[in-house]
């Protein structure tokens, strides 16, 4: 079993999230590793809705987060499974409501974004009935 525990933050809090953010393979936001100091800015900024540490038998297997976007942030090692990671949808999703759609701005549902890279959690959440909903590309300028 797996509990969510708050990121209210606490310097352990900080010092694990940069740890997974170091150990990350798939990346989406950022393409180079800030500095610590630049990480616990961040954190301490607390730019999301709701951002939780998830936890097995006191072992931290990633992070997930709630956007004001209603987009759902799941950072977690391979490991993890589709059961493990529907239940962690699951306890999010009845804890939090989606907040209402803004035409143009946000849709009113839940969703996901996952790097384009991370083919394991894409296959994942379409074995628990996940429909992919669209495809972003980067536009570089010079």
């Amino acid at each position: 079993m797996f509990k969510l525990e708050p990121v209210v933050p606490t310097e352990k809090q900080t010092d694990e999230l940069y740890r997974q953010l170091c150990a990350r393979a798939h990346k989406i936001s950022h393409t180079e590793l800030p500095v610590y100091e630049k990480h616990k800015e961040f954190v301490t900024n607390y730019p999301y809705r709701a951002w939780f540490i998830i936890l097995q038998n006191k072992i931290a297997l990633g992070n997930v987060y709630i956007q004001h976007d209603n987009s759902i942030g799941l950072n977690c090692s391979d490991e993890v499974n589709e059961w493990q990671i529907k239940e962690i949808l699951n306890e999010i999703t009845c804890e939090f409501q989606p907040l209402d759609p803004v035409p143009s701005v946000r849709v009113g549902k839940f969703f996901l974004n996952v790097a384009a890279s991370n083919i394991h959690l894409q296959e994942k959440l379409k074995k628990l009935g996940l429909k992919e909903s669209q495809r972003s590309f980067i536009f570089e300028t010079e």
